[in-house]
This record gives structure tokens, sequence and C-alpha cells, in this order.
């Protein structure tokens, strides 16, 4: 099984026996020389240029991350464009911990290490380190306040005061000499956790299995988008460069890798590359949810009639099927999205199809196809979810993303120390992981690759909007 998968068991056991020790900075090196002190080979721009540039890296989205057909990360990308400047081909070895990659350097099996490095004073003494590539600052990553309650205590971490703020022992911020903010967390309340990534200690807040966590605001704009549940404090504290780091014996090619640095044309491709992996950090704040649909007069739509003549055949409240268009096309018949779903209700050409249902169809047709597909679904759910209220956002979650989807969440929850059985702050929260190649990627992972946050969204906001609609139906039944 794969490293991500592990975080939920052997990751949350790290964290547990980490806070009981009181915050002492980045693991300190032992006195004297270490065994990666000095280089054991010879190598330097000359041997690269006559063979391969290798490379060094984490399995993280912002240094090297395989993707199915394809590798990403933006340190390798970076490295990408160098070894395309020095006309030498690179070559990409993965490292399971940080902690050996000074090793695997000082041997020869990499010239260049991509770990979104910051120097630290001792470090100085036994590697080079290039100039930086790019500035990071501190944010605390913690949950948003949620409208939606979960019923199980360990999951109410907003609940309880933010004694504890975790931070990797590989961050860059972990150093002894490096000070944060007034406003930052206290050397009281930090945690260093050995052995772990900023990405492992930021899906520990997602799951709730950690109250906040440090990371940079580098990596809070690039993940803000798969993670609605979090909001990031911040900055918290000064900035700190991110470098690449080369054996002190390769003077030449450290040389090479400044100069390349520090070319404007590549320093503005640099930035544009960046964007590419990042977007602006959204201020702190509840996490959004829509609570009702514009309401004039007596209807709810001009389709209503239909509403409630499909819901009567199906055991479904109309305001349930109302609530689902508004929420896929806001009534509009004629919205196509850009995956090909159709209709007032957007259904997907292959579920069209066997629901026999295809362009031609009148309105009614569209909602009495969306009305059968939730029964498959509700019969599809049914074993599995006992709980009808609960089975109600596992069909919801299925209608927008397909069953399969929702089955791989279902089951990476479990895996994780999830209550598969529950969608809120369990199933949704596995949902969101499915965004990640580490995630979807496994084995066990059937159907790859689903925007998360998007079926996260979409069944709190039709379970709102129906819950109003409902409302609305009792108040007016007492006029």
């Amino acid at each position: 099984m794969k490293r991500g998968w592990r975080i939920g068991g052997v990751v949350a056991a790290v964290l547990i026996l980490a806070s009981v020790f009181v915050w002492r900075g980045a693991e300190g090196e032992a006195e004297g020389t270490v065994p990666w002190s000095t280089p054991r080979v010879d190598r330097d721009l000359e041997a690269v240029l006559a063979d391969t540039l290798r490379v060094l890296v984490l399995e993280d989205p912002l240094t090297w991350e395989e993707r199915p057909k394809a590798v990403s990360g933006l340190e390798f990308e970076l490295l990408e464009r160098f070894a395309k400047h020095l006309h030498v081909p690179l070559k990409a070895i993965v490292m399971d911990q940080q902690d050996s990659m000074f090793m695997a350097l000082q041997e020869g099996r990499g010239d260049v290490i991509a770990a979104q490095w910051t120097p630290h004073r001792e470090q100085r003494d036994w590697v080079a380190f290039s100039h930086p590539y790019r500035m990071v600052r501190p944010v605390v990553a913690v949950l948003r306040p949620d409208p939606v309650r979960s019923v199980n205590e360990r999951d109410q971490v907003l609940d309880r005061p933010l004694d504890t703020v975790a931070i990797s022992g590989w961050s860059p911020f972990a150093a002894r000499e490096y000070r944060f903010l007034p406003h930052g967390p206290g050397p009281d309340h930090l945690r260093s956790v050995s052995g772990v990534t900023q990405e492992d200690l930021l899906m520990e807040v997602v799951l709730g299995h950690y109250p906040a966590a440090v990371i940079t605001d580098a990596r809070a704009a690039h993940e803000t988008g798969r993670f609605p549940v979090l909001e990031f404090n911040g900055p918290v504290g000064p900035e700190q460069p991110l470098c690449f780091v080369l054996r002190k014996n390769a003077p030449h090619l450290r040389k090479s890798v400044d100069a390349w640095l520090k070319d404007k044309k590549e320093t503005k491709a640099r930035e544009l590359l960046m964007k590419g992996y990042a977007t602006t950090i959204p201020k702190p704040g509840p996490l959004r949810i829509r609570k009702h649909i514009p309401v004039e007069g007596d209807s709810v739509s001009p389709y209503d009639a239909e509403f409630q003549r499909y819901a009567a055949h199906s055991g479904w409240d109309w305001e349930l099927l109302a609530a689902m268009a508004f929420k896929e096309s806001r009534f509009d018949s004629t919205v196509v999205s850009n995956r090909g779903a159709q209709g007032i209700m957007q259904i997907m050409p292959r579920t069209a199809q066997r629901l026999g249902l295809d362009s031609t169809h009148v309105m009614g047709d569209h909602i009495r196809a969306a009305a059968r597909y939730l029964n498959k679904l509700d019969t599809m759910w049914m074993r599995a979810i006992p709980d009808k209220g609960q089975r109600l956002r596992f069909m919801l979650a299925s209608y927008n993303a397909g069953p399969g989807h929702i089955i791989d969440a279902q089951r990476l929850a479990e895996h994780l120390g999830l209550d598969p059985d529950r969608w809120e702050h369990n199933v949704e929260r596995a949902v969101l992981l499915l965004a990640k190649p580490r995630y979807y990627m496994d084995p066990s992972m059937k159907n790859g690759y689903c925007k998360g946050s998007q079926v996260f969204h979409h069944v709190r906001d039709v379970i709102a909007m129906y819950e109003q609609l409902k409302a609305r139906r009792g108040r007016r039944s007492k006029e």
C-alpha cells in the first residue's frame, strides 16, 4: 500500500508520540562529524554534461509527483528546464525520507537534491546550496468553522483550543534559530514531528486527526482549491529561501545552476511556472453553504408541476428534485457542461442512454429520468447505508461524481480510520483526497481522479436547499 495511505495510522501514532515533547526546533544533528559530511565521489558539471543530470526527489506535489501517463512537480519542472538548458537528460531518483538524501547526494546517487530545502547553519559545512528559486512564509492550516456539525467528538477539533500546532522536522521554519512573529505559534504550542512531510501533516488536519499544522504559503496556495475544509492563517513568520542542494566538490555545477536561476529571462519563465502551481489563498472564514433558492410568489420554478408529477411516482419529495435541478442548472434546460452533462438535471450521456433519454426528449422526460436514476442509486446504496438520511447524501454524491468514485471514497475512509457509513466529516473528507495522486493512484482505488471539492459542495448545497424548501412547505401548510 502506498505511503499516502499510511498517514492515517503510522503518522497519527508518530504525532501522538511527538506531542509529549516540548518544541526544540529542527532535529539536531549529532555533535561532530556526520556520515554525510563529505563527498564520496568526484562528479561535477563536466561529468553531468557527458551523462545525465540526476535529481534526488521526495514525492510531493511541489517537488515531484507521478500522475497517470505524466510526471509533475514544480521543482522537477524547474530542473527539467535547467537540464534542457544543458542539453542533457534528466533522471528523477525518488527517495522515501529526506533524512537519507544527504548521504545519497554525497555517494553520487544524485547530483542535485530537490526537496523544498532551506539552508540551515550546520548544513552549510557539509553541502552547497543554490541561489534561492523562491521565498516562502509560514501559515497555519486549520479546519474552517463548519455549519454542519459532526456527531463525533473526535472531529470537533475547532471546539478545542489550538494548544498544539504540528510542524515537520523538515520544514523551512524548523531551524532552532527561526523565530515566528508574536501572533504566530509560540514555542510551548509547537510540536516538531520527525519523519513526515508538510503534505503528511496537512492531510492529518484535513482528516481531523490534528488541530493545526505549519506549512508554507506556497503549499497553502497550491492546495486551497482541493480542500475547502481548510483555512490558512498568516503569514506568521519571516520569509525563508527555498534552494537546491549540491555537493561542495561540484562548484562548476553549482555556479551553472546559480547563473541559470539568476537569468532574467529564466526568472520570468519561473514566475509563470509557479503561477501554474498556485492560486491566491482565500480569506479565513466559515465554510460556504448555499442556504436557499431564491423564491418569489407561490412557485419555486417554472417546472414545479413536472417535479411534483414525477416525484409522486418515484417516492421522493418534489422539493428534492427541485433543489437538484437548481444546483445542477439553475433551472436552465439548455445547459451543457464541459463534460457533456445535459439539460435541467445535467445527466451524463452514458447515464442518459441507460435511462432511455436523449437530447430530443422534453423537459418532463429529463426530470423523470433523474427520478428514476435516484431510485437506482437508492437501491444500490440501501444495504451499505441503512440510514435513509445518510443514504441520501451518498446518492447525491453518486449522482454528481458517479457511484464508482464514491465507493472508492468509502473504501479510503475506512482505511484512514473514518466512518465509511457516514458522509459528513467522514466520507466527504475522504472524497477530497481523491484529487491527489498519492490516493487515487493506489491500486485499490478503481476509478481514478475525482474532483472531490465539487462533490463536497454539491452534497452540502443540495441538502441545504432541500431542507429550505421543505421548511417552506411546512410554513405554507400552517397558513
